[in-house]
């Protein structure tokens, strides 16, 4: 017999992992809006990776994953020398 519990009845992996998901979203989304605000703002804001995580006082990782959301999403651009800006 295997030793792996089965999901409590009613639910499922999938339905718990979308719900740790959504409260991972919820929680970011005040943190990428004041970041868009702040590039609408200043159209001109360049920043690296440590000058973002001491101006919204964020830690590195969590500048990380911030900054890679909105790269994903196409409201960042990161050029070679590793500065973020607002994609035109």
């Amino acid at each position: 017999m295997s030793a792996t519990m089965a999901p409590p009845v009613g639910a499922s992996p999938v339905s718990m992992t979308d719900r740790r998901t959504k409260l991972v979203d919820a929680s970011m989304s005040a943190d990428l809006a004041r970041i868009r605000s702040e590039y609408i703002e200043m159209p001109g804001l360049v920043l690296t990776l440590p000058q973002a995580a001491r101006l919204w006082g964020f830690g590195t990782q969590p500048a990380v994953d911030l900054l890679t959301v909105l790269l994903d999403a196409g409201f960042l651009t990161c050029d070679k020398r590793a500065v973020y800006r607002r994609r035109r």
